[in-house]
């Protein structure tokens, strides 16, 4: 049922020892605990609610997607989770209002097919994931107290390794331990099939034996052991309420599908002369005079006993789905109807929640598992309005509809909001069921509440597919509809850009017709998978059976728009691999901006949707704008990286430097190199402009090669005289996983004569996070070369310490934004607290960007004596820098 985070939640054990466990385990954990499939929350506890600051019916149900802030970060958690199988990490996750946080994560193996389980904790503001306790040393024993049955916790050999005081109780009287012997001297188990399994349990000491159930331990290959109560003696205890057992009237529960009798009470057994053992199992027509099979209410004649007699009955269904009736009659000397059911303790201990309402509609009764849910009792409801157990949500006219239900048909069902006693709202299963009398008046309607979690999970995938294309797992175009019409104010007020794309495959029938259908879906999902990984801003939807529509968000210039259509065509053309095929496609692409080219969604189909027929006038490959501005841009973008792969032969790439300083006295104690791009038309280009273009046209290795040859080659001159100074120069995490930078690098310094220790690498922060083989390798090799390792923009993340212990690094280098807002007492905090970490770990330190006087004084107060930036010099060609040495 929901919950409120806030609630004391109490497990009810009495339904099974396995329902019992997973409800302790959930709410006894600290940790935050989702239970998931592939696609949807299936269940949270309190913990997460706290943790994502979203309140149980805003998580359970809802699309796991829905945890993330977006789908790109969705697909790779999902990948890392279930696909990769990651066991531990941290995840980004979104919070209400647009915020973010980290959180440490701890995967279990599926629990099911499709069903996964994810612990979830706080992750420190350094990004260090703490070190999580086996499940044997926090939770187990917490769950262990918690359960009213004994609990046994089996290693592989047979040994109890933990025991609960139920188990320590029931095999040990003189109070010793259990722990360390073997279960075999307590008990023997038969029925073991399977892993997870019903068992009976034979004591060594003689008493009778238990049921009892195997479930998975805490470590691999153990088991935990709960034992039940003993068995029935007899199928009529199976309902062991003493208001049913002793009530003055005759009471028969009957099975809807044959009539069969399952359960008597003492007076049924005393008016028909039959022992209650001996009723059930026997069919309602055997004790009737007449012989008909009826549950229909009215006067019947009994037999049994000494003589037949006639009594007036009352029938009842017991749950909602009518698989269950009561039957209650009086004895041969009443001349009054049976007692009216909210009169009676029928179901005080029904582990549902019950209502009963009278004939005027009043609540007349509640039972214990309403309460319990609600947080109240019958003195706050007792003869008002069944409207006043409800949330409010629904209006005079849904009761009205329920109670004219009730009166025509006698029965309702339905969606029912209650409250709690916080006043907070809830769904929950209604069905109502109406009792009468003899005389055939209704005198009162029960009504039985059932969980909708399941129902809503239900929901929630049906919810799924409908939004989703089932092939390739891509939104449908009404989804993007949705999300256009959600970020359209927010980016129209911050004078931002939406752009809505079309994508179409030429000719893609002729891959089905060659290859066949199953290779031209396997393309289909690879080609998904690509498009939607192209680029953050990008989101797609499948349109049609060769047709994509993308939507291009967060975007401030209009010339990032060409940027990401670019992306999305060069996505389409690299040769996607399906079974023993290779096949290469080309798409067309037409597209049109809001809020330029029109203020709706829809509007921008239309205009999209013609963009894209002037491109397929084109040819195939071309992309077309509605903007005519748009469609230049694109064509410079083309230009320019015709003209970037010509920089290297050219000799067009030049470096600067920029001097880092020891700010404590101003000496020069290091260089920072920095590539630019001396385009013969368009003048200096720094690096951040034209390297993004070299990614994408697949030249950024030889220009990352060449720049590496440049730097050493300065350096070493400088050395020769005599000016022994380091320098560092940016690598990215391409050059060092398929560049082979630890096989080219050792060349590059024998032919400069530039010692290793002079050079020092910034590598970006995913060089610690990916676990690429080929990536540690290399940062590994090059340390054994003498190559110093700095990993730069560090603050803009949580310092990933536990890395940085991991990985041959001996500098960090503080993100601009970090010192650009030095004021700001956040951001102050931060920085304090890398700069301990740092020198922890004894790593230096080095600030980037410093341009104000304030921000030096700031940071020599923290210790951080090495900085660079515009405060002290721009950065200069190689002629000027020397100067300054």
């Amino acid at each position: 049922m929901p919950r409120d985070p806030d609630d004391l939640f109490v497990p009810d054990l009495t339904e099974g020892a396995e329902a019992g466990l997973y409800l302790s385990l959930f709410e006894l954990m600290t940790e935050g605990l989702i239970i998931a499939s592939d696609e949807s929350i299936l269940e949270v506890n309190s913990a997460v609610c706290r943790l994502m600051e979203r309140s149980y019916r805003d998580l359970a149900g809802q699309p796991l997607s829905s945890l993330f802030p977006n789908e790109r970060a969705f697909l790779k958690a999902r990948g890392a989770l279930f696909i990769q199988g990651e066991m531990r990490g941290s995840l980004r996750v979104s919070l209400p209002g647009g915020r973010e946080r980290d959180l440490s994560y701890v995967a279990a193996a599926r629990i099911r097919p499709g069903v996964h389980a994810l612990i979830l904790s706080p992750d420190p503001v350094t990004g260090l994931t703490p070190k999580v306790q086996r499940a044997a040393d926090t939770v187990w024993p917490r769950l262990a107290a918690a359960l009213d049955q004994p609990a046994l916790v089996i290693d592989a050999r047979g040994k109890i390794m933990a025991a609960n005081a139920p188990a320590r109780r029931r095999f040990d009287a003189h109070g010793g331990a259990l722990t360390g012997r073997d279960l075999s001297a307590l008990c023997s188990l038969s029925g073991t099939a399977r892993d997870t399994s019903p068992v009976t349990v034979t004591p060594a000491d003689g008493a009778p034996p238990m049921p009892g159930r195997l479930l998975p331990g805490p470590e691999p290959g153990w088991q935990v052991l709960l034992l039940s109560a003993p068995p029935p003696v007899a199928a009529v205890d199976t309902r062991p309420s003493l208001a049913f057992r002793l009530a003055p009237q005759a009471m028969l529960v009957v099975r809807d599908s044959d009539h069969t009798i399952l359960a008597a009470n003492a007076m049924a057994a005393q008016l028909h002369g039959r022992d209650r053992a001996a009723l059930v199992g026997m069919r309602l027509s055997t004790l009737r005079d007449d012989g008909l099979d009826t549950l229909g209410a009215g006067r019947w004649r009994w037999r049994g006993g000494t003589a037949p007699f006639t009594a007036t009955t009352a029938v009842a269904a017991l749950d909602g789905a009518h698989s269950e009736w009561l039957i209650t009659h009086a004895g041969p000397d009443a001349t009054s109807a049976p007692a009216a059911l909210a009169d009676l303790d029928l179901f005080g201990t029904n582990a549902r929640a019950v209502v009963v309402i009278d004939a005027e509609h009043r609540i007349q009764s509640v039972n214990a598992a309403f309460t319990a849910i609600t947080g109240l009792d019958l003195d706050a409801l007792a003869h008002q309005p069944l409207s006043a157990a409800a949330s409010g949500r629904q209006d005079d006219a849904f009761f009205a509809r329920l109670m004219r239900s009730l009166g025509t048909d006698q029965c309702w069902q339905g969606e029912f909001w209650l409250r709690n006693r916080k006043g907070e709202a809830f769904p929950e299963w209604l069905s109502f069921n109406s009792v009468k009398d003899a005389a055939g008046q209704t005198v009162a309607h029960i009504g039985l509440f059932s969980d909708l979690s399941a129902r809503k999970q239900a929901e929630a995938r049906a919810d799924y597919l409908a939004n989703h294309d089932a092939l390739t797992g891509l939104p449908k175009a009404h989804f993007i509809e949705a999300r256009f019409n959600e970020l359209a104010p927010g980016a129209q007020r911050r004078l931002q850009h939406l752009a809505l794309a079309y994508v179409d495959i030429d000719q893609f029938k002729r891959i089905n017709t060659t290859h066949g259908h199953a290779v031209g879906d396997q393309v289909l999902q690879q080609l998904a998978g690509r498009l939607r990984q192209c680029s953050p801003r990008v989101q797609l939807a499948r349109v049609g059976s060769d047709r994509f529509l993308a939507m291009i968000h967060g975007v401030e210039l209009l010339s990032e728009i060409t940027r990401d259509a670019n992306l999305l065509h060069e996505a389409v053309s690299a040769p996607i691999k399906a079974g023993d095929t290779s096949v290469t496609l080309s798409a067309c692409i037409g597209a049109a901006v809001f809020p330029g080219d029109g203020a709706n969604f829809h509007e921008l189909c239309t205009l999209a949707a013609a963009a894209l027929e002037r491109a397929r006038l084109d040819g195939p490959g071309a992309i077309c704008f509605h903007t005519e501005e748009l469609n230049t841009a694109s064509f410079e973008q083309v230009a320019l990286e015709r003209a970037l792969t010509h920089a290297v032969s050219r000799n067009e790439l030049v470096m600067h430097f920029q001097p880092v300083i020891d700010a404590r006295d101003g000496r020069i104690v290091a260089a920072e190199a920095l590539v630019r791009w001396q385009h013969p038309d368009l003048g200096l280009i720094p690096a951040h402009q034209f390297l993004p273009i070299a990614q994408s046209a697949g030249i950024d290795l030889e220009i990352g090669q060449q720049a590496l040859r440049m730097v050493c080659a300065h350096a070493a001159e400088w050395h020769q005289a005599g000016l022994t100074m380091p320098v560092a120069i940016g690598a990215t995490e391409h050059m060092l996983t398929y560049g082979r930078l630890h096989e080219t690098l050792p060349e590059i310094l024998r032919s400069s004569g530039l010692p290793a220790s002079a050079l020092e690498l910034n590598l970006p922060e995913t060089c610690l996070i990916h676990e690429h083989d080929d990536l540690v390798k290399t940062l590994y090799a090059l340390d054994s070369l003498g190559v110093r390792i700095a990993i730069t923009s560090i603050g803009a993340t949580p310092l990933p310490l536990g890395r940085l212990r991991q990985r041959p690094v001996h500098r960090v280098k503080l993100d601009r934004a970090l010192v650009r807002d030095l004021a700001n007492p956040d951001n102050h905090s931060v920085l304090a607290a890398t700069l301990a970490a740092a020198g922890a770990l004894g790593l230096g330190v080095q600030a980037v960007g410093v341009e104000f006087a304030e921000q030096q004084a700031a940071l020599l107060a923290l210790d951080c004596q090495q900085q660079q930036g515009r405060l002290f010099a721009a950065p200069l060609p190689p002629d000027d820098f020397a100067q300054l040495l």
